[in-house]
């Protein structure tokens, strides 16, 4: 199959659209996809029979079918052939020991690439940048079968111009070279070239801006951006706020509160990845959409209310992956009207269910640091 609504949706610009002028290349897209995956994936196409979902007939966005994000710890969907399977990713291992796995073939690999990068570049800007990422040297070599913050990680580092690493690994024991990222941060200030610095939250704030404050060592890196990922649950219980992370990263770093990006993501669809923008909220891309629903009756819910947030995306097409159900709760907070200029809906993540499974790779990361 050779998806040309989606490929013709890659095309678009990817906030540049209203909503209504979205919905009409996405639906066309998301057809196609869910017919695919209807016919080349055993399981989704039973589940699909179960429920009643007719994928002939015409339905609206919040009536398609979803998939829990726990069922790809259970199971790794295909909806190609087994031999096509170009690489698998794992998230972090939860408190069951059992991690998301979802595999990729070719054409996904390069759909999700190209939406990353495409994603990371507006963000951030055509500029390559020095990168200091804290994290080990291990975490960004490569393998067939990779887990997510490596992934990440490496990800990323498509526009560096150089990447360097601050992070010792003493027998799984990770401890952060203060002496290496000073000096890292020191020549960048001296270059003045606009430095990221890019890490998990909580290693962020706690290993590196709380020890900076501390010891009352600041640098000027105006210019320069701050990316960090997951790893909130930690931070959430030190009763350190999103605000306040922005506040302190803006003393230790010199830098413009709008330049602390922080990324939200997870493994069951890789590629996609949503950035807080200058305004402190997450854009939905021209190829993604986003349902918020209740977590008790599981029905649609109003802009503005709170609820699971399900994603949708017809860019995986190796794995049913096109939508799912979140243990996250959040909100949509607009659309259209935000005032950094993207179009299309924004929202803010709250944070797990009271019973979802909230070791995500930050917060793994966080214990290796314990």
């Amino acid at each position: 199959m050779t998806f040309d609504s989606l490929e013709k949706l890659l095309t678009s610009e990817i906030y540049s659209l209203r909503q209504k002028e979205k919905s009409v290349l996405f639906d066309a897209a998301m057809r196609d996809v869910v017919t695919h995956h209807y016919n080349h994936c055993v399981p989704y196409r039973s589940l699909c029979d179960k429920r009643g979902f007719d994928i002939s007939r015409p339905y609206r966005l919040e009536e398609l079918l979803y998939l829990p994000a726990s069922i790809f710890k259970d199971a790794l969907l295909l909806s190609m052939p087994e031999e096509d399977v170009f690489r698998t990713i794992s998230s972090s291992a939860t408190t069951t020991g059992r991690p998301s796995r979802v595999a990729l073939d070719k054409g996904t690999s390069r759909r999700q690439t190209k939406c990353f990068n495409k994603v990371v570049l507006e963000r951030l800007g055509n500029k390559r940048r020095k990168f200091v990422v804290l994290d080990s040297a291990d975490a960004i070599g490569r393998n067939r079968q990779v887990s997510a913050r490596s992934s990440t990680i490496r990800s990323l580092l498509f526009c560096a111009s150089s990447a360097e690493t601050c992070i010792d690994d003493n027998n799984g024991r990770l401890e952060v070279n203060e002496e290496k990222l000073v000096e890292l941060l020191s020549q960048a200030e001296k270059e003045d070239c606009g430095v990221v610095i890019f890490g998990f939250t909580y290693i962020l704030y706690s290993l590196v801006v709380k020890k900076l404050l501390e010891k009352k060592v600041a640098f000027n890196l105006k210019g320069g951006k701050i990316l960090h990922i997951g790893g909130w649950k930690k931070l959430e219980s030190e009763k350190v706020t999103p605000e306040k992370l922005i506040s302190d990263c803006v003393k230790v770093f010199g830098i413009d509160a709008g330049d602390v990006v922080d990324f939200y993501g997870f493994t069951e669809q890789s590629g996609m990845v949503y950035p807080t923008c200058e305004s402190g909220v997450r854009h939905v891309p021209v190829w993604g959409e986003i349902v918020v629903r209740d977590p008790l009756s599981l029905k649609q819910v109003e802009t503005g209310e709170q609820g699971l947030l399900q994603f949708i995306t017809p860019i995986q097409t190796s794995y049913p992956g096109h939508s799912v159900l979140t243990e996250d709760l959040g909100t949509i907070t607009g659309i259209d009207d935000c005032p950094c200029g993207r179009k299309g809906k924004t929202f803010k993540v709250i944070g797990r269910t009271e019973k979802a499974e909230v070791r995500g790779c930050g917060d793994i990361m966080a214990e290796k640091f314990a």
